[in-house]
């Protein structure tokens, strides 16, 4: 008998470089993860592989990664002064904001509840 096996979605993690690229990944996508890091962040290099793995459950949910290192406007354009932060946008509006010390069941479970008006 042969398995059956489903098809994963390839979660591609878009790196931003500029506050333009993220306010044009934002509203050019329905529902945006905004991944922000910064230099240094055990914390965010660990969780960014988790998270990735996680949207691959969400076909119509893409991820932005910028790193406030480089882009230093980033933490005042999106009020991001520890890092991680993650944030979800929904048609360019803010509906889920995370940072610091994140659990992914619950992160999860708030972008699901997101996903379920759609």
């Amino acid at each position: 008998m042969m398995e059956k096996r489903t098809k994963k979605k390839q979660v591609i993690r878009v790196k931003l470089q500029s506050i333009e690229a993220a306010e044009e990944f934002i509203n050019g996508n329905g529902l945006a993860v905004l991944f922000i890091s910064s230099p240094g962040c055990s914390v965010c290099e660990a969780l960014l592989p988790r998270m990735e793995e996680m949207l691959q459950k969400y076909p119509n949910v893409q991820l932005g990664y910028i790193d406030a290192g480089e882009v230093q406007e980033v933490t005042g354009r999106f009020l991001a002064f520890g890092a991680p932060t993650i944030l979800v946008f929904d048609e360019g509006k803010e509906q889920i904001r995370e940072g610091r010390f994140i659990r992914m069941e619950d992160f999860e479970a708030k972008l699901e509840k997101l996903i379920s008006f759609h």
